[in-house]
């Protein structure tokens, strides 16, 4: 997972840095804002990988997937 992230990273990085490129924005301007995009886009693709695999963990195992069990409701009910 980590080396999909790193990649697409990278790869936000330097479209990044080409449309700041064209755009005239300054050049330290346009590195910062590339590495802010790279560092958000490393951190989105590593969450999104880890809750895919959770999610297909859970499809194989059969249950719902963690952190998602429903408290049961019709405790403390009358009937």
């Amino acid at each position: 997972m980590r080396r999909t992230a790193t990649n697409a990273a990278a790869f936000a990085f330097i479209v990044l840095a080409i449309v700041g490129t064209v755009s005239d924005v300054p050049p330290f301007v346009c590195g910062m804002r590339a590495l802010g995009g790279a560092a958000v886009t490393y951190v989105l693709v590593t969450v999104a990988g880890r809750v895919a695999i959770s999610i297909l963990a859970s499809v194989i195992r059969g249950g719902p997937p963690r952190g998602a069990q429903v408290k049961d409701q019709t405790r403390g009910h009358a009937g």
